[in-house]
This record gives structure tokens, sequence and C-alpha cells, in this order.
């Protein structure tokens, strides 16, 4: 006998979810099991979205422990519609009360869901917040929402670093007491607008 004869597999299966499935299966959300880490998630989002907890959340894990399909279905979940959220409620037997709950968060104003693929580039503090503020901007400009707050830590360092003498006094620095921490160099091989975009 083999595995085959025990197992149904799925033709569908991919065992990583990266940026290409994600824009190439839109569905594929709808085939993630809700364990019980999960549903933990779910019922983190909706405490969130009441404002009963902080508004933030962290997933992690090991390479490979089904983070990304697990966030993917939690920004599925809080874009699609009330018929495809009870649909998937009612394919794994979640509680409906769950369920209601988070429909009436999403029915009670709009969502902005703003979704990264991967943090590979991310090694600091900074590289947080930029990232962050690129998928704020990203989701607001999808969703046709003018941004109306104050620009980027992006945008801004690239206005600062356009006036010539904000460049030069970067270059005096990065050159002389900030040479360790900088590694020499001038602004435009730190932050040109090319290279920050």
């Amino acid at each position: 006998m083999n595995y085959r004869d025990y197992f149904d597999i799925d033709p569908d299966y991919f065992p990583q979810v990266d940026k290409e499935i994600i824009e190439t299966q839109p569905d594929l959300w709808k085939k993630f099991y809700p364990h019980p880490s999960f549903v933990n998630l779910l019922k983190a989002t909706v405490s969130i979205l009441k404002r009963k907890q902080k508004l933030s959340l962290w997933v992690d894990g090991a390479y490979g422990t089904g983070k990304s399909h697990a966030v993917l279905t939690l920004k599925k979940l809080l874009e699609a519609s009330e018929e495809d959220t009870k649909a998937y409620f009612n394919k794994y037997g979640l509680d409906n009360y769950l369920c209601a709950e988070l429909t009436a968060q999403k029915n009670s104003g709009n969502i902005l869901v703003c979704h990264r693929y991967g943090s590979s580039d991310i090694s600091n503090d900074t590289d947080l917040i930029v990232a962050i503020q690129e998928g704020i901007e990203k989701a607001l400009k999808l969703a046709g929402i003018e941004n109306k707050a104050n620009t980027s830590l992006k945008d801004s360092l690239i206005r600062y670093f356009e006036n010539e003498e904000n460049s030069q006094s970067f270059d005096i620095y990065a050159a002389g007491t900030y040479r360790d921490v900088l590694g020499g160099g001038q602004v435009v091989g730190y932050f040109s607008k090319a290279e920050i975009l």
C-alpha cells in the first residue's frame, strides 16, 4: 500500500504561499483550515476592531508554519462579502457568534486592509516604519482614498535631501563625525530619490 491509498491529497496544494500564488490564486484563502491558533487570531482581530484591546497583532513562527497563508486568509475574511464570510465559517464549522461579530464589525464602517508579503528586507525600526507607511499608502490608493495625512518618512527624507544645503551637511557628517556609523559616502548613495522609491 502507498500513502496515496490512505490520504486524499489536494491537487491544488501549494507547499509555500508566496506573492505569486497570492496574486494568481485569489480563492486560495478559502482552503485554509482554521486551526485553533488561527481562530485565536480571528478572535483577537474582532477584539481589536471593537477597540477592546491594543490595535496591533503580531504573527510569528518558524519558516513553513503557515503564517503567510493564515494572514492572507485573515485579510480576505476582512475584505470578503458577508456571503463568502459565512460560507467560510460554515465550511469549517466555526462559531456562528464569532462570524456574526466579525460581520458586524465589517458592516460598522470601512476597514482598510494593508497586506505585505515578506519581511526579509526589514532589519530595523526605520525599515519597519517605512514598510508600514508604504503599505498604508498603497492600500489607500487601491481603495481610491485620498491620503490626507502628513507625508511619509520616505517622502520627508526625499524632500529634505533635495535641498542642496541639507545634502551637503549630510555629506560632511557622513564623511566625518558619523563615518563609522554611515560608512562614509554621500546623500546620493544613501537617499537618492530613485533608490528610496
